[in-house]
């Protein structure tokens, strides 16, 4: 090998390494700080308290229920599962009014990891959000479920889940807690409508606090009159709220 052909190789090797020092320094300076975990934080003995409110549509959309409860979330035992992974309990707790003492109803579970947060409700398990997230991002936020499951409202059978897809409508949106301006994460986990049914579901999610608000609208009709308001055309379906009143 000639001496031009040496000091070729030999600048080379001083590029591959360059290179290689380079990509693993650019791994290692990654902040994870902008990656969005602080909008979902899971650790045992956090709670939030919510107020939750419905309408039900009941004998054929004749009828309306409005109801307003109130829900406690507790973040409780952690296990690891089978696969490995750190599960999370959620001690549930339900009344009907402020006065009344809480009365613990169910336990759902909670995970999350560098790249998702997962929630399991009424052994429904649903990936919550992605990190890190930003705006327009798209996901299978109901991946694990069998879409074609029908729920019990108002005594009637409605398919709930068709036609999900999650997605990140807005970052950095400012809201009203408890007198206190924070930033929140808009998540859109449907919006879907037919001349049979509506299917609108939002989530908020808040910088150090987690869920902030829920809005769900599942709606369904006979499409016997696609001129008319949901208001009037609903034979069937809830419209459901929740807000978040105390985190501690």
């Amino acid at each position: 090998m000639n001496i031009n052909n040496m000091k070729y190789v030999y600048f080379l090797i001083l590029l591959t390494g360059f290179l290689f020092f380079s990509c693993t320094n650019e791994k290692e300076s990654v902040d994870q700080s902008t990656f969005g975990y602080e909008y979902f934080p899971v650790s045992s003995g956090k709670v939030w308290t919510y107020q939750s409110d419905s309408i039900i549509y009941l004998s054929g959309g004749a009828k309306r229920d409005s109801v307003r409860s109130f829900i406690q979330e507790e973040i409780g035992d952690m296990y690891t599962d089978a696969s490995g992974n750190q599960i999370f309990k959620i001690y549930r707790s339900f009344r009907r009014n402020n006065s009344d003492n809480w009365e613990r109803i169910n336990t759902w579970t909670v995970s999350m990891d560098n790249t998702s947060a997962v929630r399991t409700e009424e052994n429904l398990k649903f990936i919550k959000l992605v990190f890190p997230f930003k705006k327009g991002l798209r996901w299978q936020g109901n991946a694990f479920l069998d879409t074609d499951i029908y729920i019990e409202a108002g005594g009637e059978n409605i398919q709930a889940y068709k036609n999900w897809k999650s997605k990140i409508e807005a970052t950095d949106l400012d809201y009203n807690f408890k007198g206190n301006t924070i930033k929140t994460v808009k998540v859109n986990l449907v919006s879907d409508t037919s001349i049979i049914d509506l299917r609108k579901v939002t989530e908020y999610y808040g910088q150090g606090i987690g869920l902030v608000r829920k809005e769900m609208t599942i709606l369904d009709t006979d499409g016997n009159n696609p001129s008319q308001s949901w208001e009037l055309k609903t034979k069937k379906g809830f419209i459901h709220t929740l807000t978040l009143l105390d985190v501690r």
